[in-house]
């Protein structure tokens, strides 16, 4: 794994790019000021102080009382224990609060089916954008469509997503991935969503959609390349205006009819995606 896939793979523990660049960066140079690290990574020295504020409170990184400041960088294999410990307290306190702030709504508001009404709503945020897509696809009984660039679907992979195609897909849904490419590393990954198939094509945009037939449609404008699980620039629509889900599930379908499958082959000393 490269320089540049290390700062790629901290994004699915929170760093940001910038964040992944400072810790890597006082890995190497070992303790030292937040000017010299401005100055020997070339960033901004108000960006460096802010991700090395995000990093400190992640507890990766730690900060002298000294004058000037320095700071070390924690070891990666206890940082990334500090963060993955911090992610399953979380998951346990949202577990052990959610069956309880179902049945409080529930007395506040009475729960109205979303098809009952056309509705369009703004989903801000990564996390909740792909919650309400889990959501989608857990409620799916027919063929759904999921259409954007590579790394949403990478970024995908470490949701809850795949364990709602998985059930989906047993209760007799269809799950259709389309995409375009660039790496057999990436459709190998893509490939773990476990879909009833993966095709690849022209996309009109480096947009998401996400639309299941005759019911729900998911889309937003173009995505950010930032593997941050948590990025709060990203946002959606979330519709189930029968024109528009029909419109866009049409459209779906047209480009992948013009799609084409995949296969991987794997030779002896290089790897190829090859379409058919």
């Amino acid at each position: 794994m490269n320089h540049e896939e290390i700062i790629k793979n901290l994004g699915f523990f929170g760093l940001e790019q910038i964040d992944s660049q400072v810790y890597m960066g006082l890995l190497q140079t070992g303790p030292v000021s937040v000017g010299t690290l401005s100055v020997k990574l070339n960033i901004d020295r108000g960006k460096t102080y802010r991700a090395l504020n995000r990093l400190r409170n992640m507890g990766v990184v730690s900060t002298t009382f000294s004058n000037p400041t320095l700071c070390s960088a924690i070891l990666p294999k206890e940082a990334l224990s500090v963060i993955l410990d911090r992610k399953q307290d979380e998951l346990i306190t949202m577990k052990n609060l959610s069956e309880k702030i179902v049945q409080d709504i529930d007395v506040i508001v009475k729960e109205t089916d979303m098809q009952e009404i056309s509705s369009f709503v703004i989903i801000q945020g990564r996390s909740n954008i792909y919650s309400r897509i889990s959501k989608l696809l857990q409620k799916a009984t027919g063929v759904v469509y999921l259409v954007g660039p590579p790394e949403d679907f990478m970024r995908m992979y470490h949701t809850t997503i795949p364990e709602r195609i998985q059930l989906i897909r047993e209760n007799g849904a269809e799950v259709r991935i389309l995409t375009e490419i660039s790496s057999e590393k990436e459709l190998v990954f893509i490939q773990r969503l476990n879909p009833n198939e993966i095709r690849l094509g022209k996309l009109p945009s480096k947009s998401r959609m996400v639309v299941e037939e005759n019911r729900q449609l998911i889309m937003s404008g173009a995505l950010t390349t930032s593997m941050d699980l948590n990025d709060e620039n990203d946002s959606v629509m979330h519709t189930n205006s029968s024109e528009m889900v029909s419109n866009m599930f049409s459209l779906c379908t047209l480009l992948w009819d013009k799609s084409k499958t995949t296969e991987i082959l794997v030779a002896p000393k290089t790897k190829k995606v090859r379409s058919q």
